[in-house]
């Protein structure tokens, strides 16, 4: 009897632990990274927003709508993904959803045509594993990205002009030899073949609420 109440009183300290959000609207702070918490507003709604305040460039820049993904960008992808994969622990890794989804916007220095910084990382609000992973970790991984991310040598230049979306999976994160020999593929492709990407406009639902917020 005593087994199943202490078992009881586990679950529900697991299930308390799980139903907190750590991201609630504001500042949030860790013991070596402030960020900024912002819901997504209009068609981004269901996004949970989070900024490093002290990222070296604070202007803001609307992301423009793009063609196509050129395999430039989904290798910049896996490399995330790779990246997010070797900074997490076993623990975390067999924590984290396959449908798990984590965003990330990049700005690229123009003059070293590096990776400058994440502007923000965002995540669907009701998403457990990443609402619930301490600032301090994610800062570690937004550390990892700045430092091991490579750029591909025939990115274009669109890309380094204005700031972009990557997205990556927890079934990616996991999967990593998956991961790898779709990235390889990618690099094969944008070796081989110029891919000219344009930007278009954003489907008109999104003009339409972007309208509506003003």
């Amino acid at each position: 009897m005593k087994k199943i109440i202490l078992l009881i009183i586990s679950l529900f300290i697991v299930n308390i632990l799980f139903s907190q959000i750590l991201y609630d609207e504001g500042i949030v702070k860790g013991k070596n990274v402030t960020y900024e918490v912002k819901r997504g507003k209009g068609h981004l709604k269901s996004f949970t927003f989070i900024r490093n305040v002290n990222n070296p460039d604070t202007t803001f820049r609307e992301v423009p709508n793009h063609n196509i993904i050129p395999p430039q960008m989904v290798d910049i992808n896996m490399q995330v993904a790779e990246i997010i994969h070797d900074g997490l622990s076993p623990k975390e890794l067999a924590q984290i959803y396959r449908s798990a989804l984590i965003g990330m916007t990049f700005r690229v220095d123009a003059k070293k045509k590096e990776l400058l910084q994440v502007t923000n990382f965002f995540y669907l609000c009701d998403e457990p594993f990443w609402a619930n992973f301490s600032p301090d970790r994610l800062h570690d991984l937004e550390q990892l990205i700045l430092r091991k991310l490579k750029l591909p040598s025939k990115l274009q230049e669109i890309y380094v002009e204005a700031d972009f979306f990557v997205f990556v999976y927890g079934s990616e994160i996991q999967n990593i030899e998956e991961t790898r020999e779709t990235r390889r593929k990618a690099i094969e492709a944008w070796k081989q073949k110029d891919f000219k990407v344009e930007v278009r406009p954003w489907p008109k639902f999104v003009i339409k609420e972007k309208q509506d917020e003003e």
